[in-house]
């Protein structure tokens, strides 16, 4: 059969950070992306969104657009919970049938089309993580998606979702009220999602969801739900989740021969993998022509790219986040010139050449500030240190260096570090290149000093909050609020 093109973007795939269960790499499917004559890369991983850095950065070497996204974890139960011992009586006191389904994970698909809407899954993801953990899943709620919903595209993802489990143990008219619920709470902007797997139990899951697409008119979208680029990882995955489950291939077998069929869908699935549309026409021609009909089909598809066409509008602000000072880099380099003269250093070339190349790398990556805001923490710890102690000179309040930094000239005049690097013939580019970002400056203060300036709102009024500093630094690339 002759397949009308209709394009087709992949909106659910997980990558390695989804972990123990996707393996294939950001990498891989950005490689991978242009050769399937597809335009977007949308990761979608399990609770979390740390692949995002590696997906700009591949997105912007292949040419390609990145969309933003996440498989969030939901159940409604989940409260905030002081401790363990709160949470356990809290669950103590639900009803038999509650205590089953607090332990639940249930399955939500989010994609961001706008910026506020990858704000708002920053924030659930976060809000999962800090408030949410439960076996190893950061768990959100009900309240927190209608908090965080705006920007957002929500689907009724897989047969783990909430109405996949209510479709799973009570049936299609339990799952329909669990859909409609969530159609109340995002509106337009809940869709469906079919998929074509070898999951035995996902052509009644289609069919169930194609009846609510024709029953409410709400659109529908295809996905593949990606956990590797290439056909032949299914067996490396597998082997990934086995690892995850504690399971054999003999369990699998045995659980598929009883019935039991409970979250197995991956491991008795060999279709995950990041397919063409090609492949797709074949499969639905192969095992889902009967199921999908061929006008939803095709449809599905298109709907994919109008989503991905919406959702690549969504652009990050990736300017650094930090307070930035008036005339920095001059003050910074007076200041270094200060140092280089209170250091006492030689005049030599190789000094003189490397506090050159130093610089001009610190200013065209618009870091003088955060370089100034070291010393001014250091030089005030260092003034408040005997006056809190009682003895010393100041030097007690800070350690020498850590890390890469003490591989910075610069750092050695400013007073941030104790070592000079040339003597100690230490690399600069350890810290800071041309290549990449930067490191963290690791400071070590002495604790007094250290809440002096809390105590005196000294880092406040730089722009930080509640800082910790004893244990965190300030990285130079990263937008901190501590």
């Amino acid at each position: 059969m002759k397949h009308e093109i209709c394009g087709m973007e992949h909106l659910h795939l997980h990558t390695d950070f989804s972990l123990l269960d996707g393996f294939g790499t950001v990498e891989e499917y950005a490689k991978r992306i242009p050769e399937i004559n597809q335009q977007y890369l949308c990761v979608t991983d399990h609770g979390m969104m740390a692949a995002v850095p590696t997906q700009i950065r591949e997105c912007e070497k292949h040419k390609i657009e990145p969309i933003f996204g996440c498989e969030l974890y939901v159940n409604p139960l989940q409260r905030v919970f002081e401790s363990d011992a709160e949470r356990t009586v809290y669950r103590k006191d639900l009803s038999e049938a509650d205590q089953k389904a607090f332990g639940l994970g249930s399955h939500l698909l989010a994609i961001a089309v706008s910026e506020k809407g990858y704000q708002n899954l920053v924030n659930l993801t976060s809000w999962g993580w800090l408030n949410g953990k439960y076996r190893g899943k950061p768990r959100v709620n009900h309240e927190q998606l209608l908090k965080h919903k705006e920007g957002i595209i929500f689907t009724s993802c897989c047969y783990s979702s909430e109405v996949g489990r209510a479709f799973d143990k009570l049936g299609s008219d339990a799952a329909e009220e669990k859909l409609l619920q969530y159609v109340d709470m995002f509106g337009e902007n809940y869709l469906l999602e079919i998929m074509m797997l070898d999951f035995d139990k996902q052509p009644a899951y289609n069919t169930f969801i194609i009846s609510m697409h024709e029953k409410y008119h709400i659109p529908i979208i295809l996905t593949q739900d990606c956990h590797y680029c290439h056909q032949e990882h299914s067996h490396n995955q597998r082997l990934m989740l086995m690892i995850q489950t504690g399971r054999t291939l003999q369990d699998i077998k045995d659980a598929q021969l009883a019935g039991d069929t409970k979250d197995l869908f991956e491991l008795q699935d060999a279709n995950l993998w990041l397919k063409s549309e090609d492949e797709l026409n074949d499969m639905w021609e192969n095992k889902y022509s009967k199921i999908i009909d061929y006008e939803i089909f095709k449809a599905a598809k298109r709907k994919t790219v109008e989503i991905a066409k919406l959702a690549s509008g969504v652009k990050l602000d990736r300017s650094i986040k930090l307070p930035m000072f008036p005339d920095a880099d001059e003050d910074l380099k007076e200041k270094v010139m200060q140092g280089f003269k209170w250091r006492g250093l030689p005049t030599r070339s190789n000094y003189l050449d490397r506090i050159k190349r130093e610089y001009m790398l610190i200013t065209s990556k618009e870091f003088s500030s955060y370089f100034l805001i070291q010393k001014m923490m250091i030089d005030e710890a260092r003034r408040i240190c005997p006056e809190l102690l009682g003895w010393g000179d100041g030097s007690e309040a800070v350690g020498p260096g850590r890390g890469s930094a003490v591989g910075s000239l610069i750092c050695y005049c400013l007073g941030i570090t104790d070592v000079d690097p040339i003597r100690e013939d230490l690399i600069f580019e350890r810290f800071l290149s041309e290549a990449r970002g930067g490191k963290s400056m690791k400071l070590r203060f002495s604790a007094k000093p250290v809440q002096a300036m809390i105590d005196q709102d000294y880092i406040e009024e730089m722009g930080y909050e509640n800082p910790n500093l004893p244990s965190d630094s300030l990285p130079a690339t990263k937008a901190y609020t501590e």
